[in-house]
């Protein structure tokens, strides 16, 4: 008789080991995929940010293109000519405000 009881006390504790040790790989399982889950989530929304920055910077490489493109206008240039270097055209009369100490 006590050979079936050690049996069944064996059977039951291996049973029992085998079931816990499903139990652990099925939470670490589990862990797992929620883990990778939140990362994913956390990856595509990093991942959107970084493509509005792309557009906003796409955009600002035109804006520059164009202000480059309006530096070689020469318009631009006379009109830097006469603002910073003081300078005028052959024949052009220039007044200056004696009240205002800037200058011209």
């Amino acid at each position: 008789m006590r050979d079936r009881k050690t049996k069944k006390k064996k059977f039951n504790i291996y049973s029992l080991a085998f079931k816990l040790f499903i139990f652990f790989i099925l939470c670490s399982s589990s862990y797992s995929v929620i883990n990778q889950g939140i990362m994913i989530r956390q990856y595509k929304k990093e991942i959107k940010n970084l493509n509005e920055q792309i557009k906003q910077e796409e955009e600002s490489i035109k804006n520059v293109k164009k202000e480059i493109e309006n530096y070689k206008t020469d318009e631009y240039i006379e009109k830097i000519a006469r603002e910073r270097l003081k300078m005028v055209k052959p024949g052009e009369i220039i007044y200056i405000d004696i009240n205002k100490s800037e200058g011209y």
